[in-house]
């Protein structure tokens, strides 16, 4: 892009500031091909898993992150033979924009995070897992594969 005007330049506390304007630029919905491509952004994080995340705020817990996922959008999870292991049906789509600034809806978190725990509550085992990701709003879909080796569960915190 190019930045047409710059409007003014000031300084405060030893720094400056800058001030511009962009002209000529506008956000543009996507096409159809776009939108499928969008899904590729879709990534599990940290990919490998090696037994802990920076997500993670304690040993106790575990935790990795999808990232770039659609506002509406159902994730099943499954492992590399097929089970099923989990889902998360996401819903952030908060709705029209009052102002104008191109953006016609905004979506709280992008993010999904997925605490390697199955739908009962039990840690998953180390191995390679197939995360289906659908969004609503289309109906386009994609898989990601995620690989984790699971931490030894130590319950003394040393």
């Amino acid at each position: 892009f190019e930045i047409n005007d710059l409007i003014g330049c000031n300084t405060e506390g030893g720094l400056p500031i800058y001030e511009f304007e962009i002209k000529g630029q506008a956000l543009t919905d996507l096409t159809e091909e776009e939108a499928v491509n969008a899904l590729d952004n879709i990534k599990a994080v940290p990919n490998p898993y090696y037994g802990f995340s920076t997500y993670e705020s304690t040993q106790f817990n575990t935790t990795i992150k999808l990232t770039n996922v659609p506002p509406r959008s159902e994730i099943t999870i499954y492992s590399i033979d097929g089970k099923f292991v989990r889902q998360f049906s996401i819903d952030e789509s908060v709705g029209p924009r009052s102002n104008t600034d191109g953006v016609k809806s905004t979506q709280v978190l992008p993010n999904v995070e997925w605490d390697l725990k199955n739908y009962a509550g039990i840690p998953v085992a180390s191995g390679v897992y197939l995360i289906h990701v659908v969004d609503m709003d289309t109906g386009n879909e994609t898989t990601v594969k995620w690989f984790g080796v699971s931490r030894k569960f130590d319950p003394s915190g040393l």
